[in-house]
């Protein structure tokens, strides 16, 4: 169905429509996996120090962030194959199981490796759950409405971020860090018992046998390896090898998923500059990357430049979620002609927060880094939904499962190779001798100013797609 279709049909489209289908309540239950996954990092960042003061291992902390990205990245990939093999019912059930497992070995965990082997497994759950997602978001709702309902998904996103460090914060200052991840692993026994009481089950897409990726997934799992190793052991001689590792077999693993007749996992020609769903990709992959350096260095500089406070610091950074979420609410409806207004408008937004966001760390006011923080976030709540809607109507019909699960997928790719380049540039910069403000602030400069010119390519795949309006490949 091209954009020009839902713009004929408004009506179809508003958020009646969405509960007259009778899928809402399943779609209700089914965003508690997002909320599962959104509001676990912020929470085991809050709760770390206290975790690392109690079992040790300081020197794998950055670990934790990066084998719960791998295990997302992991199984998001193979979300379509799972649901089409085992139907959404059942794919849902598996992993809100296999979360609740990563969440009781964080519980119980002795020591950092245990911690780790928690992490991962929290996840592959978590990324499952939430690539499974927009899944069913595709296969139970007309396409004119996915926009508005991805708008929903991303308003949970921004309640996870705002409450994610409270609820952490409260468990670690009580001394009771272990009960956070008691508290997550109850919610996900509570999915898994509700989805078989309230969903009803769903054939896969593909009724045909499909083998596991085994080799596809091994080559993406080494990829995303590479590049977060590359982030923790930053020197030229190290870190450089390893990203262009990871590029390149990144690169294999598309190439051999390309090759396949069936069961892919990302769509035909996902990143091909000359078709829509290639757009899409590209921009998603890009500014994905080039607004992590934010995420990972924004706590640093607000307290070392700016003196704030652990728990300010990360407020401001939730703000970015939280306008995000805002508004993706506030543009949802957009009629077509409008939607291509919000996607141009939503990745220039991004391309100018990127741009002055280094100045404002070195110098300040902390108003104008809240600003250009909320800036970044509502530029990416305004287009991602949109985003999505484009590249899987784009998609050809037997892959819009695999089209509509890939698309999280590559943004939590980007998220992991946007941490490690941050890490790289700050470090060539001088983050780790910078002792003084004065000495940080050239570090915050370069450190944003850096994926400047990869914030402008993405923005150019979003313009680019914005402009091909229903267009197919």
């Amino acid at each position: 169905m091209s954009t020009t279709d839902t713009g004929q049909q408004p009506g179809n489209s508003g958020w009646a429509a969405i509960s007259q289908t009778g899928q809402l309540g399943q779609f209700a239950l089914l965003c508690l996996g997002i909320w599962l996954h959104a509001a676990d990092t912020l929470l085991v960042a809050t709760a770390m120090p206290a975790a690392v003061a109690e079992i040790g291992g300081d020197r794998l902390v950055s670990w934790t962030l990066s084998l719960y990205l791998l295990g997302s990245i992991i199984s998001a990939a193979a979300a379509a194959l799972i649901a089409s093999a085992a139907g959404l019912r059942r794919a849902f059930v598996i992993a809100a199981l296999i979360y609740t497992v990563g969440c009781v070995i964080s519980a119980l965990a002795p020591n950092m490796p245990a911690m780790l082997l928690g992490r991962f497994g929290q996840g592959v759950g978590g990324g499952l759950l939430v690539a499974l997602t927009y899944v069913a978001t595709q296969r139970l709702f007309p396409e004119e409405m996915w926009p508005r309902l991805i708008a929903l998904m991303s308003a949970i996103w921004g309640a996870s971020a705002f409450c994610g460090p409270m609820i952490g914060g409260f468990f670690a200052d009580m001394g009771l860090w272990r009960w956070g991840f008691w508290t997550f692993a109850i919610q996900a026994v509570l999915l898994a018992v509700l989805v078989p009481l309230f969903m009803r089950p769903t054939k896969g897409a593909s009724e045909t046998a499909q083998r596991f990726p085994v080799v596809r997934l091994a080559l993406l799992s080494l990829a995303v390896l590479a590049v977060a190793t590359a982030g923790i052991y930053v020197t030229p001689g190290v870190s450089l090898p390893l990203v262009a590792a990871g590029a390149l077999l990144f690169y294999l693993f598309l190439k051999r998923d390309g090759s396949r007749a069936t069961d892919k996992m990302f769509p035909t020609r996902a990143f091909d500059p000359r078709t829509v769903v290639g757009c899409g990709f590209i921009a998603n992959l890009a500014l994905g990357t080039a607004i992590m350096s934010f995420t990972v260095y924004g706590p640093f500089f607000l307290q070392r430049i700016h003196g704030m406070s652990a728990l300010g610091a990360g407020y401001v950074m939730a703000a970015e979620a939280v306008a995000w979420s805002t508004m993706a609410m506030v543009f949802a409806g957009v009629g077509a002609k409008g939607e291509e207004r919000v996607i141009k408008g939503g990745a220039l937004l991004i391309v100018l927060a990127i741009a002055l966001l280094g100045p404002a760390m070195a110098e300040g006011p902390l108003s104008a880094i809240v600003l250009l923080s909320i800036a970044q976030g509502a530029g990416f709540g305004m287009m991602w939904g949109f985003l999505i809607r484009r590249v899987v109507a784009a998609a050809p019909g037997d892959e819009r499962d695999s089209a509509s699960a890939a698309m999280p997928t590559t943004q939590q790719i980007a998220f992991a190779l946007g941490a490690a380049l941050s890490g790289i540039i700050a470090n060539l910069a001088g983050f780790a001798e910078a002792q003084t403000p004065a000495a940080m602030q050239p570090v915050a400069i370069w450190v944003f100013i850096s994926f400047l010119p990869l914030a402008v390519l993405g923005a150019a795949a979003a313009w680019r797609l914005a402009r091909e309006v229903g267009a197919g490949d």
